[in-house]
């Protein structure tokens, strides 16, 4: 009789048709039927001694923290708009060298040559322009470390993954690039050795440099991410003020990193 009265208690609720009571009671009965309560209970109850005192414990581990889900943005608008303005020229340096041109356009054809010859007078030839070309790689390689400096000023997640992509770049193609005279110090800058670059076979030269799809294309992209992450981390410094009209400092302005992996 008692285990009926139980039950007309617990389907009481159900008179004014409330399917939601229905489900809450009946969550309820299945969690006493397998025991999560009693669990509930022994784990409360475990942190105690019979008396009724609070037991203690020698364990002198350190706690592990939870990873914080932001990584901090240092660095001011100003040095935001420096990345962008660096990395622009060095998305215009690495396009100039991948530039596909027909004919004596082309960065990577034979071209008359005039030449000054010690007695003052003039000859042509038809030759490789190197002087143009090595002109070319001089401003990719300084423009690739200006770009590293740059960044090397500031701290934002989606700024330093597109600088990681530029440098995973550079070791992709390392072993073409110092076949040409072009290699990387121990702070991953660009170094250009001018003299083994003019000695080498245009066809290597031009391998690495043109079309979409060689170093420069590619790096040509890298720079473009780059830039764009730049402006979205300096839009977001300088659109924060105080009340009294001066930005905030740039340690206040915490983005989710995946939030900031986006751009």
């Amino acid at each position: 009789m008692a285990f009926f009265n139980y039950s007309s208690t617990i389907f009481q609720g159900f008179s004014g048709g409330s399917a939601g009571s229905f489900m809450n009671l009946a969550n309820e009965y299945s969690n006493i039927k397998a025991g999560s309560y009693k669990k509930l209970l022994k784990n409360y109850y475990s942190k105690f001694n019979a008396d009724g005192s609070e037991k203690t414990t020698n364990d002198t581990k350190p706690k592990k923290t939870k990873k914080k889900l932001y990584t901090e943005i240092t660095g001011s608008a100003k040095d935001f708009q420096d990345v962008t303005k660096k990395a622009s020229a060095l998305q215009s340096a690495a396009t100039k060298l991948a530039a596909v041109k027909q004919g004596s356009s082309s960065l990577y054809a034979k071209k008359t040559i005039v030449e000054k010859n010690p007695d003052q007078t003039t000859s042509t030839k038809k030759d490789y322009d190197y002087k143009s070309l090595t002109d070319a790689a001089k401003t990719l390689v300084s423009a690739y470390n200006d770009t590293l400096s740059g960044v090397s000023k500031v701290s934002a997640p989606s700024v330093a993954q597109k600088t990681q992509w530029m440098q995973d770049l550079g070791k992709q193609y390392k072993a073409e690039l110092s076949e040409i005279g072009i290699t990387f110090n121990d702070d991953n800058r660009m170094v250009l050795d001018e003299q083994k670059f003019q000695k080498t076979d245009m066809d290597k030269i031009q391998k690495v440099f043109e079309g979409s799809n060689s170093f420069a294309g590619k790096l040509a992209r890298q720079a473009s991410n780059l830039c764009g992450a730049a402006q979205v981390q300096e839009a977001k410094v300088a659109s924060a003020y105080t009340d009294k009209g001066t930005s905030y400092p740039s340690k206040y302005m915490n983005t989710g990193s995946l939030f900031d992996s986006m751009f």
